[in-house]
């Protein structure tokens, strides 16, 4: 075989392992910042994003999405702004769904919401929601957010430079890289797929993730 054969060969075999990690990858993910320490009873200051996987092979990267929830000092949603609702399985309301709205729905400099139709200007809304909340109230939520992503989601959780998970990976890795990842853990699909057909709910399993 030639060198240009077994090149071709080499990328041939890179691009079917690449293309089958792709395809396990979840359609989603939601990343949790904690931004306090994590206890079972005190409330856990932390921050959501919603994120679209990167699915495009060699280069396409994970993409944030917005969120169909103006902003308090944001306007209320016009008749106007709801001239695309029409049809919609969800029916607009005054400062938006909840839902998310993926990069692909940025038309003309607007965010469109793909469930109930409701147009956006990007400083009307946010790409990621701060909560104080208790661990089975952070779990209740987080199971929404999942559902709401078509039960299709990893987690990904970053943490305080001050947490046992981010020291832990201090002590794996050199300090920028320490500080880079945050600590990062994931939670991927197929494990919470697993974990749930064993029994378990969903919001008990990601309290056990958020505490861990």
């Amino acid at each position: 075989m030639s060198f240009h054969q077994k090149l071709a060969a080499a990328i041939a075999e890179d691009r079917e392992k690449t293309e089958k990690e792709m395809a396990t990858r979840a359609k989603y993910k939601i990343q949790i910042w904690f931004r306090s320490d994590r206890s079972l009873k005190a409330p856990i200051t932390f921050s959501l994003s919603a994120w679209q996987s990167g699915k495009r092979l060699h280069g396409g990267g994970d993409e944030m999405m917005f969120i169909c929830r103006r902003h308090a000092h944001s306007p209320d949603v016009t008749r106007a702004d709801a001239k695309m609702s029409l049809g919609h399985k969800i029916a607009p309301s005054k400062r938006g769904c909840g839902n998310f709205i993926p990069g692909e729905h940025v038309v003309g400099g607007a965010l469109i919401c793909p469930h109930c139709g409701v147009q956006h200007l990007p400083e009307e809304v946010g790409d990621a929601v701060l909560f104080r909340l208790t661990a089975d109230k952070a779990a209740t939520v987080l199971a929404q957010w999942w559902r709401k992503l078509e039960s299709n989601a990893d987690l990904y959780a970053k943490y305080t430079p001050v947490d046992p998970r981010s020291i832990a990976m201090a002590n794996l890795h050199d300090i920028q890289t320490a500080r880079e990842k945050k600590g990062l853990t994931i939670y991927p699909l197929k494990n919470i797929i697993n974990d749930i057909a064993n029994g378990s709910t969903i919001e008990s399993r990601f309290k056990a993730f958020i505490l861990a």
